[in-house]
């Protein structure tokens, strides 16, 4: 939803919130100078009432949502991981199979090349890439049609089998659609949410307005900061905060080496 005005970019996400900050001062001076102090006065304690159960709700509700977001953004790391070390293992037991190592390594390295060069570049965009698909396709019938013969490829055989399946299923787990940014009804609730405890927030006042534009200030902030990282965790592999493809770049130096 925000990907499209780069919020995930931090210049980007500090102005936005400066400027959210910024404007909910200004409204509520507006609004204190258009009702009065006297008439806010009037409605602290209805409205204390409110914002106790308005603020209490909110709050809860975007923390669950905060340590979601933040939980999805730690399996992304691991099933990154996960697919590189499978990429690595299959690497590895090709050993055993020296007339057809070479063209295992080959695909090996195409395929981390592929998703480290190309596809975490489309990730950002929400899309995968076709050529990297094909090619662990290739590493998977590649890899089904060896002929064990010796006892150790016999045994290294099922394992390297293992270790397709498992490439594959960390693969469909790095791509899948949920991977690519928080659901558009869930940014409307929270939203909705904080502009809903925020306008709660304008029927109090103090006898200080400089220090209840502070106090102001400070809640919006919080809130903002909050929302802000929803956004950067709820989309793992996009913006100045993502999962790193460092484990790729490491399988297809390896790779490099030892072809």
């Amino acid at each position: 939803m925000f990907v499209h005005v780069s919020l995930d970019r931090y210049p980007v996400g500090v102005a936005a919130i400066a400027f959210s900050v910024g404007a909910v001062l200004v409204f509520q001076a507006i609004v204190r100078k258009s009702i009065g102090p006297e008439t806010l006065k009037k409605s602290h304690e209805v409205g204390g009432y409110y914002l106790s159960l308005v603020g209490t709700f909110y709050a809860v509700l975007l923390g669950l949502v905060v340590l979601d977001a933040m939980g999805k953004f730690q399996s992304a790391e691991k099933t990154v991981q996960n697919e590189a070390k499978a990429l690595l293992s299959i690497h590895s037991l090709s050993e055993q199979f020296p007339g057809e190592q070479a063209a295992v390594k080959d695909l090996v390295k195409s395929y981390a090349r592929e998703v480290a060069d190309k596809e975490w570049a489309l990730m950002e965009k929400g899309q995968v890439s076709a050529k990297a698909q094909h090619t662990l396709l290739l590493l998977a019938r590649h890899v089904k049609s060896l002929d064990p013969k010796t006892p150790n490829q016999q045994s290294v055989h099922p394992a390297l089998l293992s270790e397709i399946i498992s490439l594959w299923e960390n693969r469909l787990d790095r791509t899948r659609v949920s991977n690519f940014g928080v659901p558009t009804a869930e940014w409307v609730v929270l939203l909705v949410g904080a502009a809903i405890t925020i306008a709660f927030t304008f029927f109090f006042t103090t006898e200080s307005h400089g220090i209840h534009l502070v106090m102001r200030g400070m809640v919006t902030l919080l809130i903002a900061m909050s929302l802000y990282l929803v956004l950067l965790f709820g989309s793992p592999f996009s913006g100045d905060l993502k999962v790193s493809q460092r484990p790729f770049l490491f399988i297809e130096d390896v790779a490099s080496e030892f072809l």
